[in-house]
């Protein structure tokens, strides 16, 4: 029988042409691999992670978050942060959006915060990062009507017959704001950055103040009173008052004047 011989330079071609094809196949699973590791710490496949934190950019423990799915009406995910402030809640398949919330002692009451987050876009079961930060004041991204600071309503007296735009109401903060900053003075005439609208004080950083209220028109400068609307009594030169906390709409704190003579 004849022995089979081998061709040395097919040989030759035969494994070159091999090796092409591995070094081909294993490009692109090198080129994965890197992709996979340049994203690591940033989105986490399957999850919604992030952090939140106060308005000194310190962690917040407990705080609530809600994922909400942007199709199906009433279908929510919840879950919390833990002590350093971070959170890691499974997405299921759908469209969410993350929001967050946490409630805040402050002189005997209890506010329900909502918190500012750094992207309102929504995700799917691909995972995202989303972070969020207390703010005292400021526009909600996701609600053109809300923002961070409370809300005091303004009403005149029956009798009260003068125009608004004389009125300069001063709020003086009595004690530390809900953060425990110290708070600033403001004083505002209508058409300010808190007073857009006549009835209404929008924005306010939450706090206890005391708020006075001055005429101040061609005749020249009196001084006004002022009630608490909620609990009536007595006209006041200075009144004391706390925003109340509703954790039923968007400010979540509300206060409420009379000015009179």
């Amino acid at each position: 029988m004849r022995a089979r011989t081998t061709d040395p330079m097919k040989t030759m071609k035969t494994m070159k042409t091999s090796l092409l094809l591995l070094a081909a196949l294993a490009l692109p699973l090198f080129s994965a691999c890197e992709g996979s590791a340049a994203g690591a710490g940033s989105e986490e496949r399957g999850y919604a992670t992030g952090q939140v934190v106060d308005t000194r950019g310190n962690p917040i423990a407990g705080a609530k978050i809600l994922l909400d799915n942007t199709v199906f009406y009433a279908s929510y995910i919840n879950g919390a942060t833990g002590g350093d402030g971070t959170y890691r809640i499974r997405v299921q398949p759908g469209a969410w959006r993350a929001h967050a919330t946490f409630r805040k002692p402050y002189n005997g009451r209890t506010y329900h915060l909502e918190l500012y987050p750094d992207s309102v876009d929504s995700f799917d079961d691909t995972g995202a990062v989303r972070n969020f930060t207390w703010k005292l004041e400021g526009r909600d991204p996701d609600n053109e009507y809300g923002y961070y600071g409370g809300l005091v309503k303004v009403f005149t007296d029956f009798g009260f017959y003068e125009g608004m735009e004389d009125i300069e109401l001063t709020l003086v903060p009595d004690g530390p704001l809900i953060d425990g900053s110290e708070g600033r003075t403001l004083v505002l005439r209508l058409e300010d950055h808190y007073w857009v609208q006549r009835a209404y004080l929008e924005d306010i950083p939450i706090g206890r103040y005391t708020i006075t209220a001055t005429l101040r028109s061609a005749e020249g400068t009196r001084a006004l009173r002022i009630q608490d609307w909620h609990a009536k009594g007595d006209f006041k030169p200075g009144l004391r008052f706390d925003f109340i906390p509703d954790s039923t709409s968007s400010p979540g704190a509300t206060a409420a004047i009379v000015i009179g003579y």
